[in-house]
């Protein structure tokens, strides 16, 4: 299907505030799934907020604020919320909407494949975190997923999603619905911290955890995640209860090895 994506503000000098482009509200709604009450403050923001300038990334990143705000781009940069893709003809888009904070809304559209987008693509399709839910498969990939329920005592689960192929981890939250990307270091260290793991051989090799995904039990990452949560809170999980641990027995062991 050919459509027009490109924002009138695409690749020239804007004068700021400014509304958002149709293109740019679009697809940032589309990160914001209705259907899911988690994202409908975002959504808000959304509809009411205008862009009030230029981000620190380059090209296509902005800051959304009431119109009388003046952007602040020394604020630290805050972590992902949504992301998502538009994969066309010779070019993927990709959007990032960041979390909320202090009153900015930093959002980023960019063609990954060049310096502009075109005022005219053929999409092929599209895939968002957002929509994602448990026992669903990679939305970037399509690869089964390593997935670790966390129970809340008090009711509602928290569900922790690996993908070893696309390399990303996130955390979906049965209560409002919302899957919060984890950067995959950040989340390594706490795994790291949890089992006491000190050498820096394998402590400080972040880019080794999907490659030995297998040797972690659904206990030390759903721990992991719980540490992690600690710092850099996503979800409230209140009283919770982990996945057990279990003893490997010798033919599990003689099965890993065999695997590897």
């Amino acid at each position: 299907m050919v459509v027009s994506h490109a924002s009138p503000h695409n690749g020239q000098q804007a004068l700021f505030p400014r509304p958002l482009s149709p293109f740019e509200r679009e697809t940032l709604l589309w990160l914001l799934p209705e259907s899911k009450p988690g994202y409908n403050e975002y959504r808000k923001y959304i509809a009411e907020w205008t862009v009030v300038g230029e981000g620190r990334r380059g090209a296509g990143n902005f800051i959304l604020a009431e119109s009388s705000v003046l952007p602040d781009v020394e604020l630290p940069l805050p972590q992902v919320f949504a992301y998502g893709v538009i994969e066309a003809e010779n070019m993927n888009i990709s959007a990032t909407l960041r979390e909320l904070f202090e009153g900015q809304l930093e959002y980023e559209i960019v063609n990954l494949n060049d310096e502009t987008i075109p005022h005219y693509l053929t999409e092929r399709r599209r895939w968002n975190f957002s929509l994602w839910m448990p026992a669903q498969r990679c939305p970037a990939c399509g690869s089964r997923l390593r997935e670790v329920t966390i129970k809340r005592e008090a009711g509602g689960n928290a569900t922790l999603a690996v993908c070893p192929v696309d390399k990303r981890i996130w955390i979906f939250d049965a209560l409002d619905g919302v899957n919060h990307l984890i950067p995959v270091t950040n989340f390594h260290n706490a795994l790291m911290l949890y089992k006491n793991n000190r050498d820096p051989k394998t402590a400080l090799a972040a880019e080794n955890f999907f490659k030995h995904l297998d040797t972690f039990s659904d206990a030390d990452l759903g721990a992991a995640f719980v540490q992690y949560n600690k710092l850099r809170k996503k979800v409230e999980l209140g009283r919770i209860i982990l996945p057990r641990s279990k003893k490997t027995s010798f033919i599990d062991k003689v099965f890993s090895l065999l695997k590897k």
